[in-house]
């Protein structure tokens, strides 16, 4: 069952509840044991009303829905591109693929970070309020793709360029782009939007 469909249940069951508790205790005359009980559940109700109340102010937009996919393919290619990278050698004849495949990975690592900012500029009020922490995981894992992509760069720029450094960075830089990923799909299921398999 999709977040949606889940959010409008809910509604429908809300607003039967209420309706119901308007009928046989709107009336002033509760009394004895029914107004005690409904108390009692009163405060699971509450509690179930301010989880769906925080559903409804993180749920995403139409626009955000249509963007997501868009965002999440873009840093797995940058993740299948710092792959690429890390399993070549710096054999003589590779030398023009290599430069070919991190001018790529840089397009694409610029591509997925930039969407993923995109993105989070397109927040709400309450869904800024409402998504802070995973927002902030999100940033750290932004910020550690960058810090690993500025690492690769210099290496590939340095005179004396040594591929199993540069290897080693494009793996932990793979890892990077895994974990950043991760923390947008996250995000986004937390937006209701479910991603695509």
């Amino acid at each position: 069952m999709n977040r949606p469909m889940v959010l409008a249940i809910g509604t429908l069951l809300l607003l039967s509840a209420s309706t119901l508790l308007a009928q046989h205790g709107g009336h002033g005359g509760g009394g004895g044991r029914r107004g005690s009980s409904g108390a009692g559940s009163g405060d699971t109700s509450d509690a179930g009303l301010a989880d769906f109340n925080r559903a409804l102010a993180v749920q995403a937009t139409s626009d955000q829905i249509s963007h997501f996919p868009q965002l999440t393919k873009s840093t797995e290619a940058a993740r299948k591109l710092a792959q690429d990278c890390s399993g070549l050698s710096g054999k003589a004849d590779s030398a023009t693929e290599f430069s070919r495949r991190t001018a790529a990975l840089k397009e694409a690592v610029e591509e997925a970070q930039g969407s993923n900012q995109d993105f989070v500029k397109s927040f709400t009020k309450s869904q800024k309020a409402g998504l802070k922490e995973l927002t902030k995981k999100l940033e750290k894992a932004d910020s550690e793709v960058g810090k690993l992509w500025k690492d690769l760069e210099k290496q590939m720029g340095g005179a004396k360029a040594v591929s199993e450094n540069i290897a080693l960075t494009a793996d932990k830089l793979e890892k990077a782009l895994e974990e950043f990923q991760s923390q947008q799909i996250e995000l986004g299921k937390e937006m209701g939007i479910t991603p695509a398999s």
